[in-house]
């Protein structure tokens, strides 16, 4: 999966990346620092989990490259980040993709993993992508058909309601 986000947002090691629910086991950021060479941060709301991830970035002999922070990515400040993963599973996601289409620099591209209809379509639930967002590419993970990486660019203006 890290390998085919790598060629979809096309990270290089002068990338600044944002890992979104980087959880208790941040195999993603980690593997990204590893393949791609850059910056990663790594966020979880909980506690818990960010102690075991400072704890596997240690042992993975990353931790000049990975850091990890507890926030809440409902108002974490994402404006210096170049590329954003959002994984799947965290909780109130839509409002922190509200939060990054308005936070986010112009140029930053976001990568939001979620389940897809067969096929590689989105589900309704997210079809609300597209108000915030330009849906630049989706590609299905090969080993889990149902598993999507979609690759999001800042809309020039989001529509309000």
């Amino acid at each position: 999966m890290v390998d085919n986000e790598i060629n979809l947002a096309g990270i290089s090691k002068d990338n600044k990346v944002l890992h979104i629910g980087c959880g208790s086991i941040p195999a993603s950021s980690i593997l990204l620092a590893k393949k791609s060479g850059n910056q990663v941060t790594g966020i979880d709301i909980d506690a818990r989990s960010v102690n075991q991830a400072k704890l596997c970035v240690l042992k993975s002999g990353v931790s000049d490259k990975v850091q990890i922070i507890k926030a809440d990515a409902k108002n974490f400040s994402i404006d210096k980040f170049d590329i954003i993963i959002i994984s799947q599973g965290i909780k109130k996601y839509k409002n922190v993709l509200e939060h990054i289409a308005k936070s986010m620099k112009s140029d930053a591209q976001v990568i939001f993993r979620s389940s897809s209809l067969p096929g590689g379509d989105l589900t309704k639930n997210d079809l609300f992508l597209k108000d915030l967002f330009k849906v630049v590419k989706i590609v299905s993970q090969k080993k889990n058909a149902l598993l999507i990486s979609v690759l999001l660019n800042k809309k020039s203006k989001l529509k309000t309601n």
